[in-house]
């Protein structure tokens, strides 16, 4: 079998999570449409490409997700560590409270 989408292709995404979705379903595919059990090549050859084409989406998303990932808020974590070592009652110390 080969075509666009079919595994001489693509061995499938990198990451071992949607790896193993990608192989799950792709199995659900070959069950379904399999010419050996009456399935239509046709629709096998489909089936897989459109597989294919999905967690190839995926997998981009997932890449751009982590190239574009929002820096950690640094400051937050600097402010909240000097306000704990504040004196007991300082006014900007995390537990300070005026009755």
């Amino acid at each position: 079998m080969t075509g666009a989408g079919t595994r001489a292709d693509w061995d499938g995404p990198a990451s071992p999570e949607l790896r193993d979705r990608w192989r799950r379903d792709r199995r659900a595919v070959v069950r379904r449409h399999h010419p050996d059990l009456g399935g239509d090549p046709a629709a096998l050859q489909d089936g897989l490409r459109a597989n294919d084409e999905l967690y190839r989406g995926l997998e981009r998303d997932a890449a751009w997700r982590t190239a574009h990932r929002r820096p950690r808020p640094v400051l937050r974590s600097v402010v909240r560590g000097m306000r704990s070592r504040l004196p007991h009652g300082w006014p900007g110390r995390r537990r300070y409270f005026d009755l």
